[in-house]
């Protein structure tokens, strides 16, 4: 797994929990729906469910895309961690140390694997988050929305793990961008060829989160905003 996903979903699952829960807390406080809501209470909620999954899918799609269309331009190494290549010795030849490395090997495959995934999940990601966004308008107009707690919830966990993620995950991307660049790595040896910068695979992420927080931050201010007209 690379370090890129190896981050996300347990950063996913985490800003999803607290703020569903501070969410959740909020409702049984304070927080009223007219009744009318509340009687379409189940299919609403599926359709917001599905909205947020729909859109966790265009990540996964979207940061596979951007790594491996970024590798073509500006190299392999810029999103892969590739294989050592060792030389070949005699087999009757004790080793007392591993063999030299003759070079780094990239699997072709992988990035086209990827590319094929990023544009699949992306694809699939639209199409559902466009037909649940339909679904949504259904069976919650327009004008109901002010005073739907789903719509502020869903706006809210959106919120929080989109602009999470952007928050975490940019700075590492940048800050691996610049190793990737200016820090002389030498020639690849068994101990430090696992620590070398992989930007491109956690810039994809980062950039994709960092778009759909900028999706969601207006229809946030929107609600918020709304939330003091009533008062």
């Amino acid at each position: 797994m690379s370090v890129g996903q190896s981050i996300l979903l347990p950063l996913v699952v985490f800003l999803a929990f607290v703020s569903f829960l501070v969410a959740a807390i909020v409702y049984f406080r304070s927080e009223k729906e007219p009744e009318s809501l509340q009687r379409r209470f189940l299919p609403r909620f599926y359709a917001y469910v599905m909205l947020f999954i729909s859109s966790l899918i265009i990540l996964i799609g979207g940061g596979l895309l951007l790594k491996a269309a970024l590798s073509y331009p500006l190299g392999m190494e810029f999103g892969y961690r590739g294989q050592l290549i060792y030389a070949e010795v005699e087999p009757e030849i004790v080793q007392w140390e591993p063999p030299p490395i003759e070079g780094i090997e990239y699997r072709e495959e992988e990035r086209l694997r990827d590319l094929l995934n990023g544009v699949a999940s992306l694809v699939m990601g639209g199409l559902f988050l466009a037909l649940h966004w339909a679904l949504r308008n259904r069976v919650e107009s327009q004008e109901e929305r002010p005073f739907s707690f789903l719509n502020k919830a869903y706006l809210m966990v959106s919120g929080v793990v989109y602009g999470g993620l952007s928050l975490v995950m940019l700075p590492m991307g940048l800050y691996q961008l610049i190793e990737f660049y200016f820090v002389p790595r030498g020639d690849p040896t068994a101990e430090t060829f696992w620590s070398w910068p992989i930007p491109g695979d956690t810039l994809g992420y980062a950039l994709v989160s960092l778009v759909l927080w900028l999706w969601i931050l207006p229809q946030l201010f929107k609600s918020l905003g709304g939330e003091r007209l009533e008062e």
